[in-house]
């Protein structure tokens, strides 16, 4: 028997924070980064509580949040005790929440303590992960990134808001747009895909595929703004139901050991991943048709599919590979047994299309690095 969820509740629009003046917690504890108390965009959520709300900011999260953040996030927790958590901001800053959540979770039940479930609310910032509407977060533990998979870390609540979007910076609009497309494309090759995410995954594929240039060109052009935030939590809800592949495995293990934004490491490696999961043509041609590309036979389908990826990554000036982006190749080849390792433990591998042997992997990582 298959499953699809759809979960959580999503609010959209330029009111959707309206929602928050609905709320009857008396206790809620907001998990943010520095920048966006400073910024004062926290305000947009606390002006819309009640004034009776007892509020408690956590706003210590960094980016790629590490295992020592999210202990002291617990610490904040079990001494506010909230009955309501709000994730405001990136990535970063849910799957941060989420990994309070989890471990709060986990010592409730390791202390036999009968816990309500906290309602909680993601309010994503940027369009890039889709966390707002997953059951995964990661954390870092020094050079390795941890993925966590649990029902409990799926907020009850998305609220989308483009207010936040207009004053992202045009790099981070890149990295978090290529993050959708490699979720999208993901989703729709995982060999756990199925209708409904598939349909998901492939409006995702087209909104990016129309939107994002336009959006990271002019951040205040309002149209594109919202459809690459719809296309953000499309993809969420897609991968959430047919999961990931080892683009995703990849770009984790790479990115903590280089400090490499999440979407960039994606957007670096897409093409050479595209490459080699010849079991995925296919599907990589029914992409390339639905966007109108040439597309006569399986094989120019997957090669306009690849030449769309290219270009879209110069147009959004990321590197072509991770020589270009400054890696240094002895660092790298000294780190390649490891990042294999971490591979092959990734969640991510496991509804990859093609199931690589250690030499294809050590192949497709040297591609990756010289991009050839």
């Amino acid at each position: 028997m298959k499953e699809f969820r759809l979960q959580p509740k999503i609010l959209f629009g330029e009111d959707s924070l309206d929602y928050l003046k609905t709320l009857k917690c008396k206790k809620v504890m907001i998990v943010t980064d520095e920048v966006m108390t400073q910024l004062r965009l926290t305000d947009f959520v606390t002006n819309s509580l009640s004034s009776t709300t007892e509020i408690n900011i956590f706003d210590k999260v960094e980016p790629n949040p590490s295992v020592a953040t999210i202990e002291n996030g617990l610490k904040d927790f079990f001494s506010f005790e909230p009955e309501c958590v709000i994730a405001l901001g990136g990535g970063s800053s849910i799957d941060a929440c989420k990994g309070i959540l989890y471990f709060a979770y986990k010592l409730y039940k390791k202390l036999n303590i009968n816990k309500k479930k906290i309602f909680f609310i993601a309010i994503p910032t940027t369009s890039g992960t889709g966390s707002e509407v997953t059951s995964y977060s990661v954390v870092t533990n020094g050079e390795h990134k941890i993925a966590l998979a649990n029902d409990l870390m799926l907020p009850d609540v998305a609220l989308l808001s483009t207010k936040f979007l207009g004053a992202l910076p045009a790099k981070v609009v890149a990295d978090t747009g290529m993050d959708v497309l490699t979720h999208a494309l993901e989703a729709y090759v995982s060999t756990n895909a199925n209708p409904f995410s598939s349909s998901l995954a492939i409006k995702s594929i087209k909104m990016i595929f129309e939107n994002l240039v336009t959006h990271y060109n002019d951040r205040k052009i309002e149209g594109p703004k919202r459809n690459v935030q719809f296309a953000s939590c499309m993809a969420g809800i897609a991968f959430d139901n047919s999961s990931l592949g080892i683009n995703h495995s990849i770009a984790h293990t790479v990115g903590a050991k280089f400090h490499i934004a999440h979407g960039r490491a994606n957007a670096i490696i897409m093409p050479y991943v595209i490459e080699v999961n010849t079991e995925a043509n296919k599907k990589y041609y029914e992409v390339s048709r639905e966007l109108g590309l040439p597309a006569n036979t399986i094989e120019e389908g997957k090669y306009s599919l690849l030449s769309f990826v290219r270009i879209l990554k110069e147009k959004l000036g990321i590197e072509k590979c991770l020589k270009d982006y400054g890696v240094d190749f002895e660092t790298f080849k000294r780190e390649i047994p490891s990042i294999l390792s971490d591979i092959k433990k990734d969640i991510c591998t496991i509804y990859n299309p093609n199931k690589l042997s250690d030499e294809e992997y050590i192949r497709l990582l040297l591609k990756i690095y010289f991009g050839e």
